[in-house]
């Protein structure tokens, strides 16, 4: 029987029957995972958090949500998502597993495929304490490292821009589900919002939609939203029948 992989069972080999969306296809093909191959849910807990690197335009910040959607490839072969890269290793874009709206947004990062990058650390939960219209609003790391601002003549991420300087909202450089969050926030192209300060988060835990891990017989592990997880279609490996 056939169900979409955030469905079926962990830590169990399935095959990949199909995937019913054909720019995911193209995406994951990219990456030597497409049907008919041996794959995994992983029921691991990741290393969720937000991470520094290094780009071709310097040092910027990566929600988790991005860092997780970048597929580096090593000098050795093996590929990881960035999320999952060590400080101080390197590696070149080899995939985006993303939609066009991040994949966009990657690009003003300075982030393509093919592009070298360096893992520089990762990020300790931090709250941003943000005023925009008069209100006060707070946006962890992740969600400030969307929001790319002019500050004078710089452009930058509000995350990098520090407290105390009128910065205004250029664009939003996550997807559709971070693109309504901020904007609920009232942060939106267009608008000015001034950092008054950075704490340190009180909260525990994962940012953002819960990931379905997919793991590929190379190793390779592929963090899916829930609506790409429905896209791909799997049987347990020992089941030959069809829905």
């Amino acid at each position: 029987m056939l169900s979409s992989i955030d469905k079926a069972p962990v830590n169990t080999p399935l095959v990949i029957a199909e995937i019913v969306h054909q720019d995911l296809a193209d995406r994951l093909g990219r990456l030597d995972v497409q049907p008919g191959d041996e794959v995994m849910r992983m029921d691991e807990e990741a290393l969720f958090g937000p991470v520094r690197v290094r780009g071709p335009m310097g040092e910027v910040i990566l929600a988790a949500g991005m860092a997780a959607k970048i597929i580096a490839h090593h000098d050795d072969g093996h590929k990881t998502p960035v999320l999952e890269m060590n400080p101080g290793e390197q590696g070149h874009v080899e995939g985006l597993i993303c939609g066009s709206a991040l994949e966009q947004g990657l690009a003003v990062l300075g982030i393509r495929e093919n592009d070298n990058l360096t893992m520089v650390r990762r990020i300790p939960p931090m709250e941003y304490q943000v005023v925009v219209d008069g209100k006060r609003v707070h946006l962890s790391e992740g969600a400030a490292a969307k929001v790319w601002v002019k500050m004078g003549e710089t452009f930058t991420q509000l995350a990098s821009a520090g407290a105390g300087r009128p910065l205004r909202v250029e664009l939003l450089l996550g997807g559709k589900r971070a693109y309504a969050h901020l904007e609920s926030l009232g942060v939106a192209p267009g608008k000015t919002v001034v950092v008054e300060r950075v704490d340190p988060a009180q909260r525990v835990g994962r940012e953002g939609v819960d990931q379905v891990v997919l793991g590929a017989a190379s190793g390779l592990r592929v963090y899916l939203r829930p609506d790409q997880a429905q896209k791909i279609l799997v049987r347990v490996k020992d089941d030959k029948t069809r829905a």
